[in-house]
C-alpha cells in the first residue's frame, strides 16, 4: 500500500493562466519506484468557472527546470536544462502564447538555475519586457591565484548543498514578438559578503533602469553560511537593488546599488510588491533573528518616504499567547508567501499558516486589521479534518489551492473571497484511485485530543476501522514530530496513512514548542529539550492510556520519530524503559555535544539555552562584518564544560537503561545532524548487548527522501514493529 500511496501526485505549484483567469495551471511531483526517480509533471485545468471543467492529462516535463506566465497571460518564460552524452545546456526560452519567440544560451553564464523556496527567483517586471532569475554564478577567472579552484567558500547546508555564490541575472526580452532583437542577460553585481536571492521586480522598475526587492543572506563574522532550509532566525534581511542596463553585458557584470530595508534584529524573507493606490508598497515576513530556529511570523511592509528611505511598519505581530476564546495563535507561515498573494478586491493577502494540529487559509489585511483565519465551508465532519495549502491567487479574488485529510489525498480547488471571507469552495482535480485503495482510504479515521494539564499539547491520532479486530486494540506508535519547532498535521502522509493500514493506531503529539499554537510555548521549551518535550510525549501516552485508545504491555507501544523526533525517541526508551517495545529513530540527534559536521551548529546551542550570536547588518550599516573581532560576535567553541552539560541532555546519557529493540536509518550524507550520532548509539547498544540494527544510506541526507531511500525506511519499520508487537 505504501508504493500505490507514495506514488500519488504531490503539487507542488500552480499558477492561473490567461486574462480572464480562467485556465490553471498545476505542478505535481511523482515518485516512480520501478525507475526510482522523482518526475516533475504538469496538468491544464480549462473552463474553470464553468460547470465541467477540462483537465489535461499529466504531462511530464524532463528538461524544464521552471516555468512562468506574465502577468498579462501572453508570455512565459521557461528556464531549461538540457542533458545530452554528458555536456549540459542551459537555456532561457520566450513564448509568445504557443510560440517559442527567442531563446538564449546561457551557459556560459552561469552554472545551475536555482527556483528553489529559499534563493530562487522567477519574475517578470510589469512590462512584461524583462525576467529576473537567479543562478548559481562562475568562479571568477583569477589567473593570478593557482588556488581559486580549491579555497573554501561555504554554501547553504542541507538540501541546499554546493550553492555557494547565487547571483542575480536580468533578461532583457525583445519588445515585441515579431521583434528581430535578441534576448540580452545582465548579472546584477551582490554586495560583499551577501548572497542574493528571492528577487522581485519593483513597479517602478524599466527595461533599462531596474530596481528589484531582493532576501540577502549574509555571511557571520567567522565566515560561516548557517544552513537556511526548515531555519527563519537567520541573517536574512530584504534588500533594493538598483542598476542600469546597457554596454555589453558578457564583458562586465553590471554595478548594482544594494540597500538593507530592515533593521538586523529580525530576519526578513520572502518580498512581494503589491499595488497601493497610484504607488507601491512591500510586503514581506520577518522573524526575530537568532534563538529557536523557527518562531512566530510577523507580516511587515516597507513603504518610500519622501527623504529617499523608506519605512518599515508592522501589520500582524507576534502572539504570545491566544486570549481565552480566540483561536488565532499568530502567523506560522511556510517560508514563502505565494508569488502573487495580494486580492485587489479584498485589500487582503492570502497564504496559509499553521494552526493547531492543521493548517489553515488566512487573509490578512493590509490595514492592520486581521480579516481572520478562514476555512472553506464543508458539509461533512470529515472536512473538519483537512488542511490546506494555497497555491497562488488571480490577484483578484480567487485562490488556487489544494486541501488533504489522512484518508484523503491532494484535491486541487478554487476558493471564491467575497466581502473579507472565504464563500465557496470548487473541486477541479483528485487522484484517481484504484478500488481497493479508495476503500482502504475510507477506513481511516482521524482526531485531535488535547492533553490533560499538558497544555498546549495536543496529539493526532490516526487509526483505521479495519483494525483492532476481535475487540482488541491496535499497538500504537508513537511518533513526536522532528524540528523541535515544527507541526504534524492533518494534511495527507503516504508513509503515515499506510503504517496504520498496516495495523497500527498512530499518535503524533504536537508537544510543547510546536507551532501554531503562539510564541510562548515555542520559548518555553528553549533550555527545556529532553525535558518538557519528553514529559509531554509521556503524558501523551498515559492520555491515551487512560480514555482506552493504546494500552501498555508487551508488544503493545513503539515510538518512531527522526531528527529531533529520534532524539524524543531515544529518550523515551532511556528515561522510561519498560513502556516502549521496540523504537524505529531516522537521523536522530543522539548527543548533542556533537557539532563536526553540522550546517546548524547555532542549534545544538541555543535550544539547550546557550547564547549563540546570529548577527546581522543594520538598514544604517549594511558593512556584515563590522564586528569581527568583537567579543559578543565571536561563535562559542564547544568547550569540554559545554560539551560534558550538552551530553547530559542527549539521549546518549541514558543508554544503559534502553531495553526496546532500536531499528535505526542514518543517510551518510546528512548535513544536518552528523551520521556519527547514529553509528555511535549502534555501537552503544550494541556493546550493552541490546537488539539494534542500523540501515545506511549513501548519498542520502537528513529527511532520507529519496525514491528508494524513503521506500526501504518505510519498509523496514514496518517489518521491525510487525516483529515486535503483539
Amino acid at each position: 500500500m505504501y508504493t500505490e500511496l507514495a506514488e500519488i501526485p504531490v503539487p507542488i505549484g500552480g499558477q492561473f493562466v490567461g486574462p480572464d483567469a480562467d485556465t490553471v495551471e498545476i505542478t505535481f511531483s511523482v515518485r516512480d519506484h520501478e525507475l526510482n526517480l522523482k518526475k516533475t509533471v504538469v496538468k491544464t485545468i480549462a473552463n474553470i468557472q464553468g460547470e465541467k471543467p477540462y483537465v489535461s492529462p499529466p504531462v511530464q516535463v524532463d528538461s524544464q527546470v521552471a516555468a512562468l506566465y506574465s502577468p498579462s497571460g501572453k508570455r512565459k518564460v521557461v528556464l531549461r536544462e538540457v542533458n545530452k552524452k554528458g555536456d549540459t545546456r542551459r537555456v532561457v526560452e520566450l513564448w509568445n502564447e504557443s510560440t517559442k519567440v527567442a531563446s538564449v544560451d546561457v551557459t556560459e553564464r552561469h552554472d545551475k538555475f536555482y527556483v528553489d523556496e529559499y534563493i530562487g527567483s522567477l519574475g517578470f517586471n510589469a512590462t512584461e519586457d524583462a525576467v529576473v532569475y537567479t543562478a548559481e554564478a562562475h568562479l571568477d577567472n583569477d589567473s593570478s591565484d593557482p588556488y581559486a579552484k580549491f579555497r573554501y567558500r561555504p554554501d547553504f547546508g542541507e538540501g541546499l548543498t554546493g550553492q555557494r555564490r547565487p547571483a542575480l541575472f536580468i533578461v532583457k526580452l525583445p519588445g515585441s514578438p515579431s521583434s528581430d532583437d535578441k534576448p540580452v542577460v545582465y548579472r546584477l553585481k551582490s554586495p560583499a559578503n551577501v548572497r542574493l536571492g528571492q528577487a522581485v521586480f519593483s513597479g517602478a522598475s524599466t527595461v533599462d533602469e531596474v530596481v528589484l526587492y531582493a532576501t540577502g543572506y549574509e555571511l557571520q563574522p567567522d565566515g560561516r553560511l548557517l544552513g537556511v532550509k526548515g531555519c527563519f532566525n537567520r541573517p536574512t534581511g530584504i534588500w533594493r537593488v538598483k542598476a542600469t542596463l546597457g554596454g555589453d553585458p558578457t564583458v562586465n557584470d553590471v554595478d548594482a546599488t544594494a540597500t538593507k530595508l530592515n533593521p538586523g534584529h529580525i530576519s526578513c524573507r520572502s518580498p512581494r510588491v503589491v499595488p497601493q493606490g497610484k504607488g507601491e508598497q512591500l510586503v514581506f515576513l520577518s522573524s526575530a533573528s537568532g534563538g529557536p530556529h523557527v518562531t512566530t511570523a510577523s507580516l511587515q511592509t516597507w513603504k518610500p518616504t519622501g527623504d529617499g528611505k523608506g519605512e518599515v511598519r508592522e501589520v500582524i505581530g507576534i502572539v504570545e499567547k491566544p486570549a481565552q476564546g480566540d483561536w488565532f495563535p499568530g502567523l506560522y507561515p511556510p517560508y514563502n508567501l505565494p508569488a502573487a498573494p495580494y486580492l485587489s478586491q479584498t485589500g487582503s493577502l492570502a497564504f496559509h499558516s499553521h494552526v493547531g494540529s492543521k493548517t489553515w487559509i488566512v487573509l490578512a489585511g493590509l490595514d492592520g486589521k486581521r480579516s481572520g483565519w478562514d476555512r472553506v465551508p464543508e458539509d461533512s465532519d470529515e472536512g473538519e479534518m483537512y488542511s490546506w495549502s494555497v497555491l497562488a491567487t488571480d490577484e483578484k479574488n480567487r485562490i488556487l489551492c489544494w486541501r488533504s485529510s489522512p484518508s484523503v489525498p491532494y484535491e486541487i480547488g478554487v476558493a471564491d473571497v467575497r466581502d473579507g471571507g472565504i464563500t465557496s469552495w470548487k473541486s477541479l482535480d483528485k487522484p484517481k484511485l484504484p478500488e481497493r485503495v479508495s476503500k482502504a482510504l475510507s477506513s481511516i479515521r482521524t482526531s485531535i485530543h488535547q492533553i490533560p494539564d499538558r497544555a498546549p499539547t495536543e496529539t493526532l491520532v490516526i487509526t483505521s476501522t479495519l483494525n483492532g479486530k476481535g475487540g482488541k486494540l491496535p499497538p500504537c506508535v508513537l511518533v513526536p514530530h522532528g524540528g523541535p519547532h515544527a507541526t504534524t498535521t492533518t494534511a495527507f502522509s503516504p508513509a503515515t496513512t499506510a503504517l496504520v493500514l498496516e495495523g497500527f493506531t498512530l499518535a503524533l503529539p504536537n508537544y510543547t514548542g510546536s507551532l501554531g499554537y503562539g510564541e510562548a510555548p515555542i520559548r518555553a521549551l528553549v533550555g527545556a529539550c529532553g525535558r518538557t518535550d519528553v514529559d509531554d510525549c509521556i503524558g501523551t501516552l498515559d492520555h491515551l492510556v487512560k480514555i482506552g485508545i493504546a494500552e501498555d504491555g508487551p508488544g503493545r507501544v513503539f515510538v518512531q520519530g527522526g531528527s529531533h523526533g529520534g532524539f524524543l525517541s531515544a529518550h523515551l526508551i532511556g528515561q522510561f524503559p519498560d513502556r516502549f517495545s521496540g523504537a524505529v529513530m531516522r537521523n536522530p540527534v543522539i548527543s548533542v555535544g556533537e557539532i563536526s559536521t553540522t550546517d546548524i551548529p547555532d542549534w545544538y546551542f541555543s535550544e539547550f539555552g546557550y547564547e549563540y550570536p546570529v548577527l546581522s547588518s543594520t538598514a544604517e550599516s549594511t558593512d556584515s562584518q563590522a564586528r569581527n573581532g568583537d567579543p559578543d560576535s565571536i561563535a562559542p567553541l564547544m568547550t569540554g564544560q559545554t560539551f560534558t552539560q550538552l551530553q547530559s541532555a542527549s539521549p546518549i546519557h541514558h543508554v544503559d537503561k534502553v531495553k526496546a529493540p532500536v531499528l535505526l536509518l542514518v543517510g551518510l550524507a546528512d548535513r544536518r545532524v552528523a551520521p556519527t550520532h547514529g553509528v555511535e548509539y549502534y555501537h552503544a547498544l550494541t556493546a550493552r548487548a541490546r537488539k539494534v540494527e542500523l540501515l545506511t544510506f549513501e548519498g542520502e541526507s537528513h529527511p532520507l527522501d529519496g525514491v528508494e531511500a524513503a521506500r526501504v525506511c518505510w519498509e523496514a519499520g514496518r517489518d521491525w514493529l510487525r516483529a515486535l508487537a503483539s
